[in-house]
């Protein structure tokens, strides 16, 4: 009798895990919602200067806790002499306004208050008083203040593009030029040009190379200096994609006297990077575009455009959307809302190699019966059809199965009444499954709400949160933290972090609101104490969410002498391959890397002698993971010991990247998928499933315990 003890055993160490990562999932959940109904902390830094006989400049800084919810606007209150009570001046979403037509020697009084989506904080504190006199004016005679908001981006292998914002100040006299430094890989800044000798914010910089990484720091220059420097931006020259392709085929079909449903085909070329989503625009008659939906946000072809007038003449336009921009539109397609009598707007999407799905808008005109169901048929010939569903009931959509891969099939749909009677067939609508088909990126949009005169902006979405932040202790006064970039796929390009700190159990404050593009940061001159940490990604949509914490204490036993974590990055070789991964290593050293292709595996020598990380960028052609359909699989990650070990991944369509729990004394890593270079047979595929079975249903297995 097979021994089951090894069995029962191991489910016992797996309870406790499992519910402690229920009760630590729950607690995300409940704990960002209660935290996002809450007002912000007040504005902090109100300045207020009188820059003339009549005016006030005033500034602050944002809140140091926003409570979740971004900042949606400031309230700036101001008193004055007979009566002294508060009044408001709403100013919108900016930390800077000129109180103007005032009078002269009167003394004002200003607070400024924030607003998030859940209401007003309290007012800043201490209020801040400003009298403006016959010889008030703007501060002058000092250098600007430094650009702002600097950005590198690749526009080849051998240039990169730099733009930047003016400096909030100029000092009092205006600024004249820019000062460009650079420096390469980890050397140290020189002048790339001391003197512009324009106001232009933006420059080109030529005869790079692609093996190199090149940082960027910008300084405004004025009659009477030099400002600080700006921000650094970091980028590597590269082969950089484009705005997707139009889409074509774009078709506009009446689904009743107030609505029209458009279909489309995917742009052939999406620009090397994935479609999420579509704008589509409107005109009436002869008149201008304008907008109907900004963004989809979903790569689905099709859409119903509802709230229309019958009788009037709709046209309509898509462009394509995807992480670098809006692409040209496609085809014209018009369209007036009338009644119909069968059912339109099929449409038939391949979503495998051996489905399709088919989807339609019910018939508007029934005669006063309703629907029961549809009938679909399959054309086999022109002008022959064959039942293949009798009644699919009353939904407007159905997945035709069992299909043969590279067939073209072509359907029609009947509508089914009440009364025993039944529509004409409706148009035709083809598809062929591919061994690429698959479903759309998100699920198809709703109708649309009737064309808006000003339709609004659309709203990019906020970058995501940086991983695998770490402290750790830099001397008896310091800490330095390190954390990796997020993937922020599809989301505008991240230009800085913002970091925070509390100590003990105080609130968050801000240590940073734009470090840059860097990913270290030193934080010198602290008490003995426990201080914790969390990063957020800023992008020019806004600011996203912080990363996870980590804290550090200094004052204990060993913070007398810090302990020294290696750590090392770069880019490894993979022995025996043309391929090489970059990698980051935090606590141990790595030693190198080998392919086995017996078992489609990576194997990684490493001296881990503390705890630590180990972060890999694995390209999908040396490795991946994928289960039967095509979709992406987990990987499988051991010690040499057959420990399972945690990880963390970000997806890319071209490489997955890795940030694996790395405990101190492993010296062997094994990364298991389905293939590695270069391909083998399924024999042998079989064999390493049943190896990887046999290891890790053994009752040997020791399962790591980690710390969530």
């Amino acid at each position: 009798m097979r021994d089951i003890r090894g069995v029962a055993s191991t489910t016992k160490r797996f309870q406790i895990p499992i519910i402690f990562a229920l009760v630590v999932s729950i607690l995300f959940l409940v704990i960002p919602s209660a935290l996002s109904s809450q007002v912000p902390y007040p504005p902090t830094n109100l300045s207020a200067i009188p820059i003339s006989p009549t005016s006030v400049s005033l500034s602050w800084s944002l809140p140091q806790y926003t409570s979740g919810s971004h900042i949606t606007g400031y309230i700036l209150e101001w008193k004055s002499a007979p009566d002294y009570h508060y009044s408001p001046i709403s100013v919108g979403n900016v930390t800077t306004y000129t109180h103007s037509g005032l009078t002269t020697g009167n003394t004002y009084i200003y607070r400024v208050s924030a607003l998030n989506g859940s209401g007003q904080s309290a007012p800043s504190s201490p209020e801040q008083q400003a009298r403006p006199t016959s010889s008030s004016a703007p501060p002058k005679n000092i250098a600007p203040n430094p650009p702002t908001g600097l950005v590198a981006t690749p526009v080849s292998v051998s240039q990169l593009n730099l733009s930047w914002n003016p400096p909030t100040s100029n000092g009092g006299y205006p600024v004249t030029a820019y000062k460009i430094q650079y420096k390469i890989d980890s050397g140290s800044f020189a002048d790339l040009v001391s003197n512009t000798g324009t106001t232009t914010t933006s420059y080109s910089h030529t005869g790079l190379s692609s093996t190199h990484t090149y940082t960027y720091q910008v300084f405004a220059i004025n009659s009477v200096g030099t400002s600080n420097a700006s921000n650094t931006a970091t980028a590597t020259p590269s082969v950089v994609s484009s705005i997707p392709n139009p889409p074509t085929g774009l078709a506009a079909t009446s689904t009743s006297p107030t609505g029209i449903s458009l279909s489309w085909t995917a742009p052939q070329n999406n620009g090397g990077s994935a479609i999420i989503g579509y704008k589509i625009e409107y005109r009436i008659g002869s008149g201008a575009y304008a907008v109907l939906v900004a963004n989809t946000g979903t790569s689905t072809t099709t859409f119903l455009s509802t709230g229309l007038t019958a009788g009037t003449t709709y046209t309509y336009r898509v462009s394509a959307i995807n992480s670098l921009g809006t692409g040209n539109p496609s085809n014209e397609a018009s369209a007036t809302p009338t009644k119909t009598l069968v059912p339109s707007g099929v449409t038939a999407i391949a979503v495998s190699p051996t489905e399709i799905d088919l989807s339609w808008n019910p018939p508007s005109e029934t005669f006063g019966q309703t629907i029961t169901g549809y009938k679909i048929d399959r054309k086999f010939s022109t002008g022959a059809f064959d039942n293949i569903v009798e009644n699919t009931g009353t939904a407007t959509s159905y997945p035709i199965t069992g299909l043969t891969t590279g067939k073209t099939y072509t359907f029609v749909v009947t509508a089914l009444f009440s009364g025993g009677g039944e529509s004409s067939p409706s148009a035709e609508a083809s598809a062929t499954p591919t061994s690429t088909s698959k479903p759309p990126t998100t699920s198809p949009p709703p109708s649309s709400n009737p064309p808006p005169a000003n339709p609004p902006p659309q709203t990019p979405s906020v970058p995501d949160p940086p991983t695998s932040l770490n402290a750790t202790i830099n001397s008896p006064t310091s800490v330095r933290l390190s954390w990796l970039a997020p993937a922020n796929v599809g989301k505008p390009t991240i230009t800085g972090y913002q970091i925070e700190f509390k100590i003990g159990s105080g609130p968050w404050l801000i240590l940073s609101s734009n470090v840059g593009t860097i990913t270290t940061y030193l934080h010198p001159g602290l008490a003995n104490g426990t201080y914790f940490y969390r990063v957020s990604s800023v992008s020019f949509s806004g600011l996203g969410n912080p990363s996870t914490t980590a804290s550090v204490t200094l004052g204990t036993s060993s913070s007398t002498t810090p302990p020294v974590i290696e750590s090392s990055g770069g880019m490894m070789v993979i022995a025996g391959t043309d391929y090489s991964v970059r990698y980051s290593a935090t606590g141990s050293k790595l030693l190198g890397i080998t392919a086995d292709q017996t078992t489609f595996s990576l194997n990684i020598q490493l001296q881990a002698k503390n705890d630590g990380t180990l972060s890999l960028d694995l390209p999908r052609d040396l490795i991946d993971a994928k289960k039967s359909d095509g979709t992406d699989d987990d990987f499988i990650v051991v010690t040499g010991k057959q420990v399972l070990l945690k990880f963390d991944e970000a997806k890319g369509t071209s490489q997955r990247s890795l940030t694996i729990s790395v405990p101190a004394g492993t010296d062997t890593i094994t990364i298991y998928g389905t293939h590695v270079v270069p391909e083998f047979p399924v024999s042998v595929l079989v064999l390493v499933i049943a190896l990887v079975s046999v290891i890790f249903f053994s009752k040997t297995i020791k399962i790591q315990k980690l710390n969530l």
